[in-house]
C-alpha cells in the first residue's frame, strides 16, 4: 500500500508575512499577487471639510442624511442601484424635521422647539429604529423614536467645569451609541433610554503629535472601537481598541465598516478610499463625486457616500498591476541531510497572459553568508509578526536567483490536486500547478516565485508544497543506468513524469477507504454509494443534507414510516426540528388540524376530572369529541399532522410532501402546517405541540399595491413597554 509522502506547505498569511517580498502583496483572503500602483487622484478644489453631516439607515431601507447648510434631516428610501447612473433617476429627499412655532415638528408628536436643531454633524440609527442626532449648534444629542414619532430624549456632553461639548460623530451598534466630541477625555456610551457612561479611548501610537485630535468614531462587527486622529495638517490615524490596530492615512476623513467586515478609510474628496483586512490593504474603493463629510454602510453592506448629485456607492477601484514581482519563502526543513526532494505543487489561479514560475535553492548547513532581506509585502499596513524571531532564515544572498534565471515553469495538472480523492469546490478558481524541484541534494529548501501580469491582471497564489523525498524508480532499475551523475540525475527527471500518474494511482488505491465514507467521498459519488442502501438520492437536497441521509439511510429503514423516522429524515433536509402530531393523542380535545367545528365538542378529558390514561377509545357511555364513536375513527384514526415552524418556498413544500409520499405508510393521510398556514387559539393549536411562540421568517415585507392590510401584512411594530415613574398618561400612554 502507498504510504503519503510528507511535504512542507507555506499557505497562511503569517506565513507569506514572514517571507521576502518585491512588488507583491498579500491579500485578507490568504493569497499573494502582484502588487498594485495606487491611482492617480483626480483633483477637487476646496479645503478638507471640517466638520461632517451624517448619514444613517433605518431598518426599513430609509436613508437619513444631515443637510448642514439647510439645517434639517432629509430622508430617502434607498435603491440598491448603480454608482454611476444618472441623478434624475434617484428619488428625491424629503424633509424630517421642520421647525414650527405652533403644530408638531414635522413627522414627530412634540410641539417643542427645542426638538429642532440647526447643525446635524453625525446620525445614527440603533436596532430598535431610535435616531440618533448630534446637533452642532445646540451641543446635544437628540434621541428620537422613529416609530412612535416621538422625541424621547436629550443627552448633554458633559466638559469641565460642567460645560457642554459639542459632539462630533455618532457610532451605533445594535442598540449602544458611541458619542465623541472634541475636548472630551473619552467616548460617551448610551442607550435610547438609558443614562451615558464615559468609556477610555484606544490609546494612540508613540508619533501621534499632541495637537492631534479625535475626529471620528466606528465600531467593528465585534464591537470593538475604532477613532480617527487628526491633526491640522491632515495627517491622520485610525486606532483600534481592541486590536491595537494603527492605520497611518493622509487625509482622512471619516472610517466605518463595510458587509464584509472590512474597514473603510475615506479620504480627501477626489482619492480613492481605503479598504484594510487583516492588517493588509484590500482592492480601494472608488468614490466619484465624494463631499468629503462622511460615509456610510448601506443595507446590503456597501459603502455610500454622499455627492452635490445626491446619494452614490462606492464601487471597487480600476487598479493597474505591478508588471513583475516576486516571493522567496524562508527555510522550510526535511529533516534529512543530502535530501533529494520531490515535486512542487502549487494552488495558483493564472488567468491568460499572466504566468508563475519557481526557482530552488537548497543547503545542508547554516551559512555564515548574508541573508536575503526580509522584505514586507507592498500592501501591508498594520499587520505584526508574533514573534519574529522564530521565523526561519532566508536565504542566502549568493543562492537568490538574478533577473532571467527563474526559468522553471508550472505544469497544470489535469486530474486535479495530488491529495488522493480530494477535490475543490465547485466555485472554486484556484487550480494545482506542478513542478519538479530541479536542485542539489540538501536538507534546507528555498523556493522563490516569480509572478507576471499585464497590469490588468495578476496571478494569485494560494499555498505551496513541496514533497520529498522524490520517486525510487531509478534505483528499480540496473544500476549500469545509473554509474554516471550526470545520467542518473537525467533519468531521475525523466521518470518524475511517469512517478507523478503511478503516484496517484496507487494514493487512490491506498485511499479507497474514502469511497464508502460518506462524509469524505466525493460529490459525484453519493449516488452510487446510496444505492448500497437501495436509497435514490433528491438532487433537490444540499449536499449536507444527502451526505447525512446516506450515513443515517440503514438505521432509518429499521423505522421507516415511524414518526421517528419520518421526523428525523425531514429535520436532516431543513436543518431544524419540526413536529409531527399524530390525529388519534387529540381525541377528546377538538382535533388538531380542524375537523367539525358545527356541533358541540363534548369531552371529560379534564385533568383531575374525567381525565385518564388507558382504555378503550370506544367506552359505552363516554361522549367523544364532535359527534358519536364512528365519526371519533373517522377524524381522528391514521391521520397525522407535521407541523413546520418556517416559512417554506415552493421547492421545499414539494421535497417535503415528496419525502411524506414515499416514506409515510400508505393508509395514512397527513397535514404539513407551517407558519404561514396560520395559527387559531382555542381552535386548532396546542402551544409547544403544534404551536411556537418567538421570532419566525413568516413575515415578509408590505409592498404598495401588492398587499392587502390586515390578511398577510402588518403596519408598524410593538412599541417598548412604558417604565414606572417615567410615564404619564395623555402624553405619550394611551390606554385603550
Amino acid at each position: 500500500m502507498a504510504v503519503a509522502r510528507p511535504f512542507a506547505l507555506v499557505r497562511t498569511i503569517d506565513q507569506w508575512a514572514r517571507c521576502s517580498h518585491r512588488d507583491t502583496a498579500v491579500l485578507a483572503s490568504g493569497e499573494v499577487s502582484l502588487a498594485w500602483v495606487d491611482p492617480e487622484r483626480e483633483d477637487v478644489a476646496g479645503p478638507l471639510p471640517d466638520r461632517g453631516s451624517g448619514l444613517a439607515f433605518d431598518s426599513s431601507c430609509v436613508l437619513y442624511h444631515g443637510a448642514r447648510p439647510e439645517g434639517r434631516i432629509e430622508r430617502l428610501l434607498w435603491a440598491a442601484v448603480d454608482a454611476f447612473g444618472l441623478p434624475t433617476a434617484q428619488p428625491q429627499p424629503v424633509a424630517l424635521l421642520h421647525r414650527s412655532a405652533e403644530g408638531p415638528v414635522g413627522d414627530f408628536s412634540t410641539a417643542e422647539p427645542s426638538a429642532a436643531f440647526v447643525d446635524p454633524l453625525s446620525l445614527a440609527v440603533d436596532d430598535d429604529d431610535r435616531l440618533f442626532v448630534a446637533d452642532g449648534a445646540t451641543g446635544r444629542i437628540l434621541v428620537f423614536d422613529l416609530w412612535s414619532r416621538r422625541l424621547l430624549r436629550r443627552v448633554v456632553v458633559p466638559g469641565a467645569g460642567g460645560q457642554a461639548l459639542v459632539p462630533l460623530d455618532l457610532a451605533c451598534r445594535g442598540r449602544t451609541v458611541w458619542a465623541v466630541a472634541r475636548g472630551l477625555d473619552g467616548a460617551l456610551r448610551m442607550e435610547a433610554r438609558r443614562g451615558s457612561v464615559l468609556v477610555d479611548l484606544p490609546t494612540g501610537p508613540a508619533d501621534l503629535p499632541p495637537e492631534a485630535s479625535v475626529r471620528r468614531v466606528a465600531v467593528s462587527p465585534a464591537g470593538e472601537l475604532f477613532v480617527l486622529y487628526r491633526d491640522a495638517g491632515g495627517a491622520a490615524w485610525v486606532v483600534g481598541a481592541g486590536t491595537h490596530q494603527v492605520v497611518r492615512v493622509g487625509g482622512a476623513t471619516d472610517v466605518e465598516f463595510d458587509g464584509d467586515g472590512a474597514l473603510v478609510v475615506a479620504r480627501e474628496p477626489g482619492a480613492d478610499f481605503l479598504r484594510v483586512r487583516a492588517g493588509f490593504a484590500d482592492m480601494p474603493l472608488k468614490a466619484r463625486g465624494y463631499d468629503g463629510r462622511g460615509i456610510v454602510r448601506t443595507p446590503d453592506g456597501r459603502i455610500g457616500f454622499w455627492t452635490a448629485d445626491g446619494f452614490r456607492h462606492a464601487v471597487p477601484a480600476r487598479i493597474r498591476y505591478r508588471p513583475t514581482g516576486r516571493v522567496t519563502t524562508y527555510r522550510v526543513d526535511s529533516g534529512e541531510h543530502q535530501m533529494e526532494w520531490g515535486r512542487l505543487f502549487v494552488e495558483a489561479c493564472i488567468p491568460h497572459h499572466t504566468g508563475v514560475r519557481a526557482h530552488f535553492a537548497t543547503a545542508d548547513d547554516d551559512l555564515d553568508e548574508p541573508a536575503l532581506p526580509r522584505t514586507l509585502p507592498a500592501n501591508l499596513v498594520d499587520y505584526v509578526v508574533r514573534r519574529p524571531d522564530l521565523s526561519p532564515p532566508m536565504a542566502p544572498v549568493v543562492q537568490v536567483p538574478g533577473p532571467g534565471q527563474v526559468v522553471r515553469p508550472l505544469h497544470r495538472r489535469e486530474t486535479g490536486r495530488e491529495l488522493p480523492w480530494s477535490r475543490p469546490a465547485a466555485t472554486d478558481r484556484f487550480e494545482t500547478f506542478e513542478a519538479p524541484i530541479d536542485a542539489a541534494p540538501g536538507r534546507y529548501l528555498w523556493v522563490t516565485l516569480e509572478l507576471t501580469g499585464n497590469e490588468r491582471f495578476s496571478p494569485k497564489v494560494r499555498s505551496v508544497r513541496a514533497g520529498y523525498p522524490t520517486h525510487d524508480l531509478l534505483q528499480r532499475l540496473p544500476r549500469t543506468f545509473s554509474r554516471e551523475p550526470a545520467v542518473a540525475s537525467f533519468l531521475t527527471r525523466f521518470l518524475a513524469m511517469f512517478e507523478g500518474t503511478l503516484a496517484d494511482l496507487d494514493g487512490r488505491a491506498g485511499e479507497r477507504q474514502i469511497l464508502v465514507d460518506p462524509r469524505a467521498t466525493p460529490e459525484e459519488l453519493l449516488p452510487w454509494l446510496a444505492s448500497f442502501v437501495g436509497l435514490v438520492l433528491d438532487e433537490r437536497w444540499p449536499d449536507a443534507a444527502r451526505r447525512t441521509l446516506v450515513s443515517e439511510a440503514a438505521e432509518l429503514f429499521r423505522f421507516r414510516g415511524t414518526p421517528r423516522a419520518l421526523g428525523r429524515m425531514l429535520e436532516i433536509y431543513l436543518g431544524f426540528a419540526i413536529v409531527i402530531a399524530e390525529q388519534f393523542r387529540f381525541r377528546g380535545l377538538g382535533g388538531l388540524a380542524g375537523g367539525d367545528d358545527t356541533g358541540p365538542v363534548l369531552s371529560t378529558s379534564v385533568l383531575g376530572g374525567g381525565f385518564r390514561v388507558g382504555g378503550t377509545v370506544g367506552d359505552a357511555g363516554v361522549p367523544t369529541a364532535g359527534g358519536d364513536l364512528d365519526d371519533g375513527f373517522r377524524t381522528n384514526a391514521h391521520r397525522f399532522s407535521v407541523v413546520i415552524p418556517a416559512v417554506l418556498s415552493e421547492e421545499q413544500a414539494d421535497v417535503v410532501r415528496d419525502v411524506l409520499d414515499r416514506h409515510r405508510p400508505a393508509h395514512t393521510m397527513v397535514d404539513v402546517c407551517s407558519v404561514g398556514t396560520g395559527f387559531r387559539v382555542g381552535g386548532t393549536g396546542y402551544l409547544g405541540i403544534s404551536s411556537i411562540i418567538g421570532p419566525t421568517s413568516g413575515f415578509t415585507p408590505l409592498r404598495l399595491g401588492g398587499s392587502l392590510l390586515g390578511a398577510g401584512s402588518t403596519v408598524g411594530r410593538a412599541g417598548p413597554g412604558a417604565p414606572l415613574g417615567t410615564s404619564r398618561v395623555g402624553r405619550g400612554i394611551r390606554i385603550g
